[in-house]
C-alpha cells in the first residue's frame, strides 16, 4: 500500500487537525485546525515565528509534525504509508527563496520534476514546460540561466515549474518577501490569475492588498495558534481580537 487515504469531505482539499510541532524546546504549532475547500484561496498572516511557514512544510511533508493529521485530498501526509513524490505531485510549493537549481536552465528547472516526480517523458516534459512558462509570461527566457533573471521572473519560474505539475492546490511560503518592491506586482498579478482560475491556494504572506482582494479567507497566527479567522472584511477592518489588532496596526 504507498498511500494512506481516509474519508473526508469531498468539499475538503486540505485538512488540518491538531497539528503540534516543537524545534527542541520551542513549541512551534500548538494544535493548528484548519478545512481547505476545494478552489478556496487562503491567505495566513502573522508576524515572523508565529508558526506560518512551518504549518505550509509540514503540509508538504518538508517537516514532519509530532503529532496532529493532515490529510490533501483524502491522502494522509502524517502516515508513513504515504507516498512522498505522488502527494507533491498534487501539491505545488513556491518558496520564498525560489529554490531554482542555478547550473539548469529555466526550461530544465521546470522540466525536472516532471521527469522525476511524474514520470514524464523529456519530450513530454518540455512541452508541459514551455506550456507553463508561456502562462506566466516567461516563455522567451526559457534557455536563459537563474542568474540572467530578476527576482521577479525567477518567482514566476517557481510558479511555473509548481504549475507544470497540474497540481490540485499550491501552497505559497512568502512568495514575494525576497523581491525588490518593484517587482512585487508581476508575481502578485500571475497569483491573482491563478485564484480567478479556481485554483486551491493556501499564501502565507505580508501583502495586504492581495490578502483583501483575492482571498476568501483570512487566518491570523500568532504564537504557534490561529488567533483570529474570516473574511478579509472582517479580520482586516474589523478584527476582533487585541494581537490582530496590534499586528495590523504595524503592518497597514
Amino acid at each position: 500500500m504507498t498511500d494512506a487515504t481516509n474519508k473526508t469531505d469531498d468539499k475538503v482539499m486540505i485538512r488540518i487537525t491538531n497539528l503540534k510541532k516543537s524545534f527542541k524546546d520551542l513549541e512551534v504549532l500548538k494544535g493548528i485546525n484548519i478545512d481547505v475547500h476545494r478552489g478556496e484561496k487562503v491567505v495566513v498572516l502573522g508576524p515572523s515565528g508565529s508558526g506560518k511557514s512551518t504549518m505550509l512544510r509540514c503540509i508538504n511533508a518538508l517537516e514532519v509534525p509530532d503529532s496532529g493529521t493532515i490529510l490533501v485530498d483524502g491522502v494522509e501526509v502524517t502516515s508513513r504509508h504515504t507516498n512522498l513524490n505522488l502527494l507533491r505531485e498534487h501539491l505545488g510549493m513556491v518558496f520564498q527563496r525560489f529554490n531554482l537549481w542555478p547550473h539548469k536552465t529555466v526550461l530544465e528547472n521546470v522540466m525536472l520534476g516532471q521527469m522525476v516526480v511524474s514520470g514524464r517523458t523529456r519530450e513530454e516534459a518540455r512541452a508541459k514546460a514551455l506550456q507553463t512558462l508561456e502562462r506566466v509570461g516567461l516563455a522567451s527566457k526559457a534557455n536563459d540561466y537563474p542568474a540572467r533573471l530578476s527576482g521577479g521572473q525567477q518567482q514566476r519560474v517557481g510558479i511555473a515549474r509548481a504549475l507544470a505539475m497540474e497540481p490540485k492546490a499550491i501552497l505559497f511560503d512568502e512568495p514575494t518577501s525576497a523581491l525588490d518592491p518593484e517587482l512585487v506586482g508581476e508575481v502578485l498579478a500571475v497569483m491573482k490569475s491563478l485564484a480567478d482560475e479556481g485554483m486551491t491556494m493556501v499564501v502565507v504572506t505580508h501583502e495586504m492588498g492581495f490578502a483583501r482582494e483575492v482571498a476568501d479567507r483570512v487566518i491570523f497566527m500568532d504564537g504557534g495558534v490561529i488567533v483570529e479567522e474570516g473574511k478579509p472584511e472582517d479580520v482586516l477592518v474589523h478584527p476582533k481580537e487585541e494581537r490582530t489588532k496590534a499586528f495590523l496596526k504595524r503592518v497597514l
